[in-house]
């Protein structure tokens, strides 16, 4: 094992826990009830920075191509065994870099599946490591339906509100990486490549 996969190993697994509230002695939990525990780490990516050639499924920018070298640079000895993208070539290509490095194919999920993938996840053995870059509206989503609330979101994209919220829409910088507890999974929040500035969301642009 590498020194950088050993040191990635030891930061995630020293985050701290919070507790949850405690069943009652007799009180056992509904197994039907009761939610697959993540096992695996999930590292939450937003796709980088996009061009304006098409308005539906552009491609990278050059700033976009330039940050998505920059991640597969800092997740190259982090272990990764799987990589999963949206349906939108901005999220394939934000992985791209890092697929060709680990020689690994990147899979597609569409954006609207969310019970698809989230069951892809909790399924994961303990062993893996997960990339999967999204959306900045899909992002939080995730990470909740994982039992993590992220921080520093804004409520309105597309002139719609979710209860989740949205990344900002100039964050391209941050990246999450989830990590299982016997409380439940924690979130770490990471900086990479270029600092982008991050506004409040301005209605009306996708994402």
């Amino acid at each position: 094992m590498s020194t950088s996969r050993r040191q990635f190993l030891a930061a995630t697994a020293a985050l701290p826990l919070t507790s949850l509230p405690a069943l009652a002695w007799d009180q056992e939990p509904d197994p039907a009830t009761v939610a697959p525990r993540l096992q695996a780490r999930v590292i939450l990516v937003r796709h980088t920075e996009k061009a304006k050639n098409d308005p539906r499924d552009p491609d990278l920018s050059e700033a976009g191509r330039e940050r998505a070298e920059a991640f597969a640079r800092m997740f190259a000895a982090a272990g990764v065994t799987a990589l999963i993208h949206s349906e939108y070539k901005r999220t394939r290509d934000t992985l791209a870099p890092l697929a060709e490095q680990l020689d690994l194919s990147s899979e597609p999920l569409p954006a609207r599946d969310m019970d698809q993938l989230i069951a892809r996840l909790q399924g994961a053995k303990a062993k893996d490591v997960i990339v999967v870059a999204g959306h900045s509206n899909t992002i939080p989503a995730i990470a909740a339906r994982l039992g993590v609330t992220l921080r520093d979101l804004t409520e309105t994209s597309m002139n719609t509100r979710v209860p989740e919220g949205h990344l900002p829409h100039d964050a391209y910088d941050r990246v999450h990486v989830l990590t299982p507890g016997p409380d439940g999974a924690q979130a770490l929040e990471l900086r990479y490549g270029a600092p982008t500035p991050t506004p409040t969301a301005k209605d009306g642009e996708e994402h």
